[in-house]
């Protein structure tokens, strides 16, 4: 799936940071508090992006995370070791050249 944007979400106890990255772009970061209005802050911005999305998500809530944002059509979502990667842009540039 050739992507046009590429999302990475980093998640802690307390915040949920998310790059946006588009081709040629410098990345745009922002937090969202980790609380159902922070999701749903985050499933709104998504749902406004009509073209297909990679996301790149890890940390406390990756998993939770995935299957609430990640079950729709045009959306490839992965589950990323914080190990690998734990900050937003990282893991938006990790979804970038995924395969």
């Amino acid at each position: 799936m050739s992507s046009d944007l590429c999302i990475g979400i980093a998640s802690t106890n307390d915040s949920l940071e998310i790059a946006a990255l588009e081709p040629g772009k410098a990345a745009v970061v922002t937090k969202f508090p980790a609380t159902g209005m922070g999701i749903e802050g985050i499933r709104a911005f998504l749902s406004c992006y009509a073209n297909p999305v990679r996301m790149a998500v890890a940390g406390v809530a990756a998993l939770s995370l995935a299957l609430s944002l990640g079950n729709v059509r045009g959306r490839e979502t992965l589950i990323v070791s914080s190990a690998i990667a734990d900050q937003a842009v990282a893991l938006a540039r990790y979804a970038e050249h995924a395969a």
